[in-house]
């Protein structure tokens, strides 16, 4: 990955005077000294707006999730996912929300399944925002859901594999409330998730 691209686009939406920040896996892995595999930035900035900005400076602009106000943007074979801070509701379906609209940060942050992943970063103003105290988490290596286990996991039933993969992973421990909401809906989640994504969490265990 590119480091100048990354920085170049996060210019360019910073400069907007848009709240703008990497968050979810790419910060959890920089503060375990890792080299993050992808990044993935979260703004108020309006992506649209934005647009002929970023194709000016040579940018492809994808609406890859438009619905769920996600873009892909891409530079010279590198990409990066754009999303607007977030808020969703109703998960009838047990994988993704029945509506999406813009949130705010801390809204943006409810959203997110573990609180490792839930951590905000400016490269910029190396300042963190961490409304779920991701970063006690990443310190003690502790794996926890976001608010109450069994909500996040009814949101999304493909996060009971994620989490024990992330425990394969990561070497992290399990917070006792998250393992026990695991195990009390692991059948339920078996159930209600497609055979095939279980085994690419499964796969992706040793990976």
């Amino acid at each position: 990955m590119d480091d100048l691209l990354l920085l170049q686009i996060f210019l360019i939406i910073y400069n907007t005077n848009s709240n703008t920040f990497l968050v979810g896996g790419c910060v959890r892995d920089m503060l375990l000294g890792k080299k993050p595999k992808d990044y993935d930035i979260v703004t108020e900035a309006n992506i649209e707006d934005l647009r002929p900005v970023l194709i000016e400076n040579g940018w492809q602009v994808d609406a890859v999730g438009e619905n769920f106000l996600v873009y892909a943007v891409s530079k010279n074979h590198q990409q990066f996912e754009i999303a607007n801070f977030r808020k969703e509701s109703g998960f009838t379906d047990g994988r993704r929300p029945d509506k999406v609209e813009i949130g705010t940060l801390a809204e943006d942050a409810l959203r997110r399944d573990f609180t490792v992943n839930s951590i905000y970063f400016n490269p910029l103003t190396n300042e963190f925002i961490d409304p779920n105290n991701g970063r006690k988490d990443v310190e003690s290596k502790t794996l926890k859901f976001v608010g109450r286990p069994h909500d996040r996991i009814r949101e999304d039933y493909l996060r009971v594999f994620r989490f024990f993969r992330f425990l394969s992973k990561l070497g992290f421990k399990p917070d006792n409330r998250s393992l026990k909401a695991c195990r009390e809906l692991f059948n339920e989640a078996y159930s209600k998730t497609n055979s095939e994504r279980v085994r690419m969490e499964i796969e992706r265990m040793s990976l």
